[in-house]
């Protein structure tokens, strides 16, 4: 896959055309007040995304379209519903909740990392984050454990396979910030990588051989990225990362796919100007890509947003 992906960069910039102009499909969510933000899909191709405002999960079928009730609002103590990961075997969806003050939940639970039956929807785990916070992101290690960003503390969280709690995998106090700090995370190899939506910036943590954490290393690259949100390891030392370009009125984002060599970068835009997009998946020949238009939750000049999207880009 990713030797495919690497031949058809090109192409797929042709593909959405100038200046984002996709001619690419889009899978339409109708409600005007969902507000998704996380991706995640299982083996079967099922897509599953949450909602900012709602704390709701919505499943989509891969060849109809259709777009259905997972996990009801507010189901087990979800308030804003952010990253969204269906577990490597395929039995759990799991979600980042947590409360910005703008949800209909607002105040009711405590930021938390849950998880979902992925068959029969029913609630299986809720493990709440230290301290409060903010959980953002979510991937998943080879070994089965699952890593967590927290934006509103310089930490990723781990839960290992069969634990009740999370704890903390990672702190360094060089993500201490005001705002949205760490966001996007994903594992490659013997290594996790993540990004500092604030800042721009991209690091690599290695993995001991017990998966606790080692070494943390910036990635120097040409220049800062766009709010970086998503980010989607696509093996190789390649990655595509969900540009998202800020919170303010009219910003405008894009992807962006970073080619490492050791701790450098060589970053090629493919897809610019697009409708603040948030994160990102590959299932198959299909890149989807949210459009979580989050301008319009924290810029109360933003006005309505746009019919939220998520594209659905085949690769050539």
């Amino acid at each position: 896959m990713t030797k495919h992906f690497k031949l058809t960069v090109a192409a797929l910039a042709l593909t959405l055309g100038a200046h984002g102009a996709l001619a690419a499909s889009a899978i339409e969510l109708t409600d005007p007040t969902f507000a998704p933000e996380g991706i995640g899909i299982a083996k079967d191709g099922t897509i599953y995304t949450g909602s900012l405002t709602q704390g709701a999960l919505v499943a989509i079928d891969p060849k109809t379209k259709a777009v259905t009730e997972f996990a009801a609002s507010g189901a087990n103590g979800m308030v804003t519903t952010v990253g969204v990961h269906v577990t490597g075997d395929d039995s759990r969806v799991m979600a980042c909740s947590s409360d910005p003050g703008f949800a209909v939940h607002t105040g009711e639970a405590a930021p938390a990392l849950v998880a979902f039956d992925r068959i029969s929807g029913d609630a299986v785990g809720r493990f709440e984050i230290p301290g409060g916070g903010f959980c953002n992101d979510i991937a998943e290690m080879t070994d089965g454990t699952i890593l967590v960003t927290d934006s509103f503390a310089p930490r990723i969280y781990a839960l290992a396979p069969g634990a009740d709690h999370l704890t903390v995998w990672l702190e360094d106090e060089r993500f201490v910030s005001q705002g949205i700090a760490l966001n996007g995370i994903d594992v490659d190899g013997d290594a996790v990588y993540f990004v500092q939506y604030n800042a721009g910036d991209m690091f690599k943590a290695e993995v001991n051989a017990d998966s606790t954490s080692g070494a943390v290393t910036q990635i120097h690259m040409e220049r800062k990225l766009n709010f970086p949100d998503g980010l989607l390891a696509l093996g190789d030392d390649e990655f595509l990362v969900v540009e998202g370009g800020g919170l303010q009125k009219g910003a405008r984002g894009a992807l962006t796919v970073i080619n490492l060599e050791g701790d450098h970068a060589d970053l090629h835009t493919i897809a610019p100007d697009l409708n603040v997009p948030t994160t990102a998946a590959i299932h198959g020949e299909t890149l989807y890509v949210v459009e979580g238009q989050l301008d319009h939750l924290f810029d109360p000049e933003a006005g309505a947003p746009d019919t939220y999207r998520i594209l659905e880009i085949a690769l050539p």
